[in-house]
């Protein structure tokens, strides 16, 4: 959208960040520039799809305790919960994520510089980045190194089309699907590169957005509500994933979620 430094203009997306689903709504309202929808309320008899095998694998043991206790308050409020499936999903992901991204980015960076006189070059934007993992991918992209246009092309005219697919699918059986919004809780600042998960050091980037990832790529929108802390004190957040469209009736959706769930504390300072 105007106003915003691009990285990538098939993913961009301006996602508010408040206090409340209410909050959202109405930040969402005045984006989208049409009148707000704050009587709209969730549907009475809710189907929530459950992702297990590709959201709630490998989790930190936190992170899924929260997951659990946040279900089971959903499940024992009456909304159905239905295990749901989606095959192949992370390798069709992988076909769209950076393919897209790094393409365009690369591209729509430059142009925005010039069309807003900014006098900066990527090799100055790449020298002003301090997070060693952002660095390395962003340097990948400049010079010969960068993803080449025919998997740009089949990521956007093949492989997209076919992970939009594999959600309108689900979303044929379901109103929203929920998961964990990310595997693992906040790490200190240092681990940039690699954070150990179970035992094992992973890369960083790649698990904070392992699960949030396939939803942004298919453009279907999703929000993130908090629902417990870490014994350490640390937020963790389930994900409500909708149908292509169907953003108002996803916030009605979070809002009635919010109140059964109840949480309300803040992370510790």
């Amino acid at each position: 959208g105007a106003g915003i430094v691009p990285i990538s203009h098939t993913r961009d997306t301006a996602g508010p960040m408040a206090r409340s689903v209410a909050d959202v709504r109405l930040l969402d309202s005045a984006m989208a520039g049409r009148p707000s929808a704050l009587d709209r309320r969730a549907p009475e008899r809710l189907r929530l799809g459950v992702p297990r095998a590709q959201f709630y694998g490998d989790l930190e043991p936190a992170v899924s305790a929260e997951a659990g206790r946040a279900l089971d308050l959903l499940a024992n409020s009456g909304i159905e919960l239905a295990e749901l499936c989606l095959p192949g999903l992370a390798a069709l992901n992988a076909e769209v994520g950076f393919p897209v991204a790094l393409f365009e980015f690369a591209r729509d960076l430059p142009r925005y510089f010039v069309e807003n006189g900014i006098a900066l070059s990527m090799r100055d934007v790449l020298d002003g980045i301090g997070s060693a993992d952002v660095k390395a991918i962003f340097g990948a992209q400049i010079g010969e190194n960068g993803v080449p246009e025919e998997a740009y092309l089949h990521a956007v005219n093949a492989a997209r089309p076919k992970l939009q697919m594999a959600y309108d699918a689900c979303f044929e059986k379901v109103d929203a699907m929920i998961f964990p919004t990310s595997p693992i809780s906040a790490r200190p600042i240092g681990d940039d590169e690699t954070v150990e998960l179970n035992g094992k050091r992973a890369p960083t980037f790649e698990t904070y957005i392992r699960n949030t990832d396939p939803g942004s790529n298919a453009g279907v929108p999703g929000i993130s509500l908090p629902v417990g802390l870490t014994p350490d004190g640390l937020p963790v957040g389930m994900e409500l994933d909708g149908p292509a469209g169907s953003d108002e009736k996803l916030l009605a959706i979070a809002e009635r979620i919010a109140e059964i769930v109840g949480f309300s504390a803040r992370p510790a300072v």
